[in-house]
């Protein structure tokens, strides 16, 4: 059996530690998401199954690839305030 000292080992830098929590409570949202648009999609809920869907894709690259998602953003940013 494996005691809280060998199972926090992996996890002996902030970083290390920030990416395990983003990909738990990433795949939680992951779930979360599929359950509520699953209930739209029986509902036909047509516009909500949408909705959640463009959701789910910015929750999840926020989650699973967050620099990306920042790239993306500052990118979008600039183009908005005429920089780029």
């Amino acid at each position: 059996m494996h005691s809280l000292t060998q199972l926090a080992a992996p996890l002996s830098t902030g970083s290390e530690l920030r990416d395990w929590i983003l990909i738990v409570v990433g795949n939680l949202f992951g779930a979360f998401f599929a359950v509520r648009a699953f209930g739209h999609f029986l509902k036909r809920e047509w516009g909500e199954m949408v909705t959640l869907f463009v959701a789910a894709v910015f929750v999840g690259g926020a989650v699973w690839a967050p620099d990306v998602m920042e790239d993306v953003l500052i990118a979008v940013w600039d183009k908005v305030r005429g920089a780029a």
